[in-house]
């Protein structure tokens, strides 16, 4: 099938949505998330991934690395947005959430650790 420069790449059947989403969550394997939240032992994981230059270059690295080249609409994607906020499931899917507002990408971090850190408020077992 013709590469279409045009389309963010579909991953297929599997752990992610898209492409792009797997190159980013394998940044937060390289070196984490900047921001992380979770759930009790095996309830699930939040990471914030802000996604300045630096960002941006690292992941058209583990593309290269992957022998992949990012597509122009991959590309805008993450230059035209300033964070995503992935959740990694219990059954090992990982969700993704696009931002290009940091108020926006700030509030809906904020709602992930309210209600993380309500269950632990619920539970009374809060980590330290």
């Amino acid at each position: 099938m013709p590469r279409n420069e045009n389309d963010v790449r579909s991953y297929g059947p599997g752990k992610f949505y898209t492409i792009l989403d797997g190159y980013v969550y394998e940044m937060t394997l390289d070196g984490g998330a900047d921001e992380e939240a979770s759930y009790e032992e095996g309830g699930g994981w939040y990471g914030l991934v802000s996604l300045d230059k630096s960002a941006v270059a690292r992941t058209q690295e583990l593309a290269a690395e992957n022998h992949d080249r990012l597509t122009a609409a991959e590309l805008e994607q993450l230059r035209n947005n300033v964070g995503v906020i992935l959740f990694e499931r219990t059954d090992g899917i990982v969700e993704s959430d696009w931002f290009s507002s940091k108020k926006k990408l700030a509030a809906a971090w904020k709602r992930v650790e309210d209600d993380v850190a309500s269950t632990y408020e619920e539970e009374d077992e809060w980590p330290a």
